[in-house]
């Protein structure tokens, strides 16, 4: 089960791109860059590039909402974009694709 994930920075916005399985085994990872990113002072807000994610369990789904609270709690925003169909689905399924997720651009 492979697992990686990226940093990128512009402007006020922090980009976390993560690759692979978001599960009860990787979790602790993606938790640990998170919290990171929200303690940081750069950037106020936080975009969660789901684009590459293949998998998200309900462990990946906790960590996600904790750190969206955390984030809110520091006067950061942090969204999801760019989840591909399963985990569009899983979302939907925890009815959460709409707090969650970071609305398409219009146009």
């Amino acid at each position: 089960m492979s697992f990686d994930c990226t940093i990128q920075r512009h402007d006020g916005t922090v980009t976390v791109v993560p690759e692979g399985d978001i599960s009860l085994e990787t979790t602790s990872v993606m938790r640990e860059v998170l919290r990171q990113v929200v303690e940081s002072d750069t950037g106020d807000e936080i975009d969660v590039d789901m684009s590459a994610v293949t998998f998200l369990d309900s462990s990946g789904i906790g960590m996600l909402v904790a750190a969206q609270r955390a984030a809110g709690a520091r006067g950061k925003t942090l969204l999801l974009s760019e989840p591909g169909p399963m985990i569009k689905m899983v979302l939907e399924i925890a009815n959460l694709q709409d707090v969650l997720v970071r609305a398409p651009a219009a146009g």
